[in-house]
């Protein structure tokens, strides 16, 4: 990688970690705000966790964006590094959904019973988000289990490359 695209990775990396730190000193200065006020501090104390959820994964993509395309100095040329790097960010997407979805539904079931199909479609979504990251594990792990390890980095196992690819 260039000096370049290290230096371009690392700050957006930092940009978004530093969104993410006043995403919190924004949802601590509502939550604070709304019982120094006593106007709807339930309210604003779900704000506040919604934010600070959206403020942890907002984190979680900058530090993967710094690990996977600074830190870790290589191209992802295996299809189980690309396979790793993809499970690793849509978890961090999942999680945040469905963290997001369970405040949404506690905030509406306060409100507006008849608001609920927007978070129950969120939770589906979220859902749905998790079985394809399933499927996607079940469907490339015969690729990763038949293409050999880098020349580089290691010996090829002849064995066992036979008889993963007899398997499938």
């Amino acid at each position: 990688m260039t000096l370049f695209s290290h230096l371009l990775y690392s700050a957006i990396a930092f940009t978004l970690l530093a969104a993410a730190i006043l995403l919190i000193a924004v949802a601590v200065w509502r939550t604070a705000t709304g019982f120094w006020t006593g106007e709807n501090a339930l309210g604003s104390m779900l704000d506040g966790i919604s934010l600070i959820i959206i403020a942890v994964a907002v984190a979680d993509v900058g530090k993967f964006l710094f690990e996977e395309e600074v830190l870790s100095n290589r191209e992802l040329r295996r299809p189980a590094e690309a396979r790793g790097s993809l499970t690793k960010f849509m978890t961090i997407i999942i999680i945040a959904l469905h963290l997001e979805a369970l405040v949404l539904i506690a905030k509406t079931s306060r409100e507006t019973m008849g608001d609920i199909v927007y978070p129950g479609l969120l939770v589906f979504l979220a859902a749905t988000s998790m079985v394809g990251l399933g499927l996607f594990q079940k469907l490339s792990q015969n690729a990763t289990a038949v293409v050999p390890p880098d020349r580089t980095g290691g010996e090829r196992d002849e064995p066992q490359l036979r008889a993963a690819a007899t398997e499938t």
